[in-house]
């Protein structure tokens, strides 16, 4: 039987854990019977480990109730999004991660056979040319690498493109990072892209903001 890990594959089911914890916050745990009351405990232990300081506990002749409270007027960014930074991830995607950045950090072109002939021969890694291909895909996709097609053969090459040229370029970007990181459709990434910076939402404390989280709090929790 699998142990206890804090990092998750999906959403869906604990989505559903936050949700009522946030929204309801009445529930105590005979309530939550869609699913075995061992399956509660870990969801909740995961919501714990996310955001400790914002949870709330009431108890009651029915039991212990959890909850999270949230005042978006006191806080600085979306506490939900630590749940998107649990993402499990395999042996393998680490592997690949670092071989592929060393591999194409020359700025030269290869093809899919010319990598894998690399990772296989001068990092004694043994990968499939499927495997290769998935996660080459998945950060042509992220704009991490480039694919650039040639006749019928498809050449893969690192993207020069680097956050903290954009910053030192353009002035006030990051004011505009911060205060975008908290609107719908540049939420989750430019969190992440703060966290990378070692930046902090601290400027913005307007109804405008504070809005802005409400609304991405409850996006969140509706898809």
């Amino acid at each position: 039987m699998a142990g206890f890990s804090e990092l998750i594959k999906k959403f869906d089911k604990t989505r559903d854990y936050v949700r009522d914890f946030f929204v309801y916050g009445c529930k105590v745990r005979s309530d939550f019977d869609r699913r075995s009351i061992r399956t509660y405990g870990d969801e909740k232990r995961r919501v714990e480990s996310w955001m400790g300081e914002y949870m709330r506990y009431d108890d009651s002749v029915h039991g212990r109730s959890v909850s999270i409270s949230v005042d978006s007027g006191h806080i600085p960014e979306n506490p939900l999004y630590n749940a998107y930074y649990s993402r499990s991830f395999t042996d393998n995607d680490i592997r690949l991660h670092f071989f592929l950045t060393d591999v194409l950090q020359d700025g030269q072109k290869r093809t899919l056979r010319e990598i894998t002939d690399i990772l296989n021969s001068d990092y004694g890694q043994l990968f499939d040319e499927q495997t290769v291909r998935n996660k080459l895909r998945e950060y042509t996709d992220e704009g991490i690498i480039l694919a650039e097609k040639q006749g019928k053969t498809l050449y893969y090459s690192m993207s020069g493109e680097n956050a903290d040229d954009y910053f030192r370029e353009y002035k006030g970007l990051d004011d505009a990072l911060k205060f975008f990181s908290e609107t719908q459709h540049f939420g989750i990434i430019g969190n992440s892209i703060l966290k990378m910076l070692g930046l902090k939402t601290i400027c913005f404390s307007s109804s405008t903001i504070i809005l802005s989280i409400r609304l991405r709090i409850y996006s969140y929790l509706r898809y």
